[in-house]
C-alpha cells in the first residue's frame, strides 16, 4: 500500500485518516475505470465509509517538468486549499474531503485530492444544448455564481463554461469545479481580475451566444451594487493567445503577492 508523506482532511469529517486515505487510494485506483486519463491527470471514482461516491483526482508531473517542478507546491495542494476555502465560504463547489501527496525527499512523485460527488451532472455547454428551455435561467445562475465567488474574495483564473456543472431536472443545480489556480483577496477581488474571469467565461472564444452573454452579465450584476470598472468588460477585445498571456501574467502577479488561499 502506498504511503503518503502528507495527508489532510476536511475539518468537519473524522474518517479520512492517513491510513484510510492511503488504502482507499490504492484499492480504488487499481479497480476503478478512470473517468479521465491524461498524461498529467487521472480521475476515478472511490467511496467514503458510508458508501457515498468520491471523485479522486491524481496529478502527475510530465517528464519535461520533473526537474524544475518536483520541489514546487503540488497542484492537488493548490486545489485542496482553494476548494476548502470556497466550501467554508459557502460557495457551490464540490466539497473537498481529503488531500494527499507523495514525495521522495523534496521531490514530488504525485498528489491527489478527493471531492464529494456532485451526483449526475453534465458540463454547462452540454446542458445548454440538452435543456434549451432553461438556458436563460442557467446563464443567469452562472453569472450569479461568478459574482458570489468574486464577492467572497476569490479570483478563479480558469472560469470557463466547461468548469460549470449542471444537475438534472427539476433543480438544474449549478456548481463550479477546477480551482487549482484560484487566488484569494481578503479585501475584495480587484476589478481587473473580475474582468479577466468574465472574459475567460463569456469572451469572444466562449461557447455562449450574444443573448446568453447578456444574461450572464445580468446575473453577475443582479440587484447588487455595481463594481467600478467591471462592466467595462466587452467580449471580443482580445485574441485567444492574448487572453491566455494576460491570465498567466495576472496569475503570477497574484501568487507572487501572496494571494494563494
Amino acid at each position: 500500500m502506498v504511503v503518503f508523506t502528507r495527508c489532510e482532511s476536511h475539518p468537519q469529517i473524522d474518517w479520512a485518516t492517513p491510513d484510510f486515505c492511503a488504502e482507499s487510494y490504492t484499492d480504488s485506483r487499481a479497480s476503478a475505470v478512470p473517468v479521465k486519463e491524461e498524461v498529467e491527470t487521472r480521475i476515478w471514482l472511490g467511496a467514503a465509509p458510508d458508501g457515498s461516491a468520491l471523485f479522486l483526482k491524481e496529478y502527475r508531473l510530465p517528464p519535461q517538468r520533473k526537474t524544475l517542478g518536483a520541489a514546487a507546491r503540488s497542484r492537488a495542494l493548490r486545489e485542496w486549499k482553494a476548494l476548502l476555502a470556497m466550501d467554508i465560504a459557502g460557495l457551490p463547489v464540490g466539497r473537498p474531503m481529503w488531500f494527499a501527496e507523495s514525495r521522495r525527499g523534496t521531490k514530488l512523485e504525485f498528489s491527489v485530492v478527493a471531492t464529494a460527488s456532485l451526483g449526475d451532472v453534465i458540463p454547462l455547454p452540454q446542458a445548454l444544448e440538452e435543456f434549451p428551455q432553461v438556458a436563460g435561467t442557467l446563464c443567469l445562475e452562472v453569472g450569479r455564481i461568478a459574482r458570489q465567488l468574486h464577492d467572497a474574495g476569490f479570483g478563479h483564473f480558469r472560469m470557463q463554461a466547461k468548469n460549470f456543472m449542471v444537475g438534472e431536472a427539476p433543480g438544474y443545480t449549478v456548481s463550479l469545479l477546477d480551482a487549482p489556480y484560484s487566488c484569494l483577496w481578503f479585501r475584495g477581488v480587484p476589478a481587473r481580475i473580475r474582468r479577466l474571469d468574465l472574459e475567460d467565461l463569456a469572451g469572444s472564444h466562449a461557447v455562449f451566444t450574444p443573448i446568453q452573454v447578456t444574461q450572464i452579465l445580468a446575473g453577475y450584476q443582479g440587484d447588487l451594487d455595481p463594481v467600478p470598472g467591471v462592466m467595462k468588460f466587452r467580449p471580443g477585445l482580445r485574441s485567444r493567445w492574448g487572453q491566455k498571456l494576460r491570465r498567466i501574467a495576472y496569475y503570477l502577479g497574484a501568487i507572487w503577492s501572496g494571494r494563494r488561499p
